[in-house]
């Protein structure tokens, strides 16, 4: 990790600026944009990828790095999951997040347990929920639980 991401007080303002436009408001402009399609078909399951580095729960006391900059963006994703789940309540419109967990990608290095391909088993079973699933949720990774569960935010 860099060092400045090691710290709110050494963090670069640009570097923060930049993942809360990728993690936050690039969500927003793509969810804004299919809306009106899903509406239109009364039909529409949006999946965000989050971590349980952005439950506020537990962030006081987890074994996580800082890692400021993508936290507080996964803590802006959760807060806009949960107005847009609020704003699509009497919908078959759902909204949920997730952690994925520590997965061997780019991010997460070589010695990550588990592959993307499990990382994807829970946004995969939020993507196909029947009318009626869960709404304005965060969920962890299926495999660590057996089954999708909610998580604190």
């Amino acid at each position: 990790m860099q060092q400045e991401e090691a710290s709110l007080l050494t963090v670069d303002i640009e570097t923060m600026l930049t993942t809360f436009n990728t993690n936050v408001l690039a969500v927003v402009r793509i969810t804004k944009a299919l809306i009106p399609l899903m509406r239109a078909n009364n039909y529409g399951r949006i999946v965000n990828v989050s971590t349980e580095m952005a439950s506020l729960n537990s962030m006081s006391s987890d074994y996580y790095p800082l890692a400021p900059s993508y936290r507080l963006s996964k803590v802006g994703l959760n807060g806009l999951t949960t107005i847009f789940a609020k704003e699509l309540q009497g919908s078959n419109i759902l909204i949920n997040a997730y952690s994925p967990g520590w997965m061997k990608t780019d991010m997460g290095g070589s010695d990550a347990p588990f592959t993307a391909d499990e990382g994807a088993e829970t946004a995969v079973y939020l993507a196909t929920l029947p009318d009626g699933g869960a709404q304005g949720g965060f969920f962890a990774e299926m495999r660590k639980f057996g089954g999708a569960i909610a998580l604190p935010w």
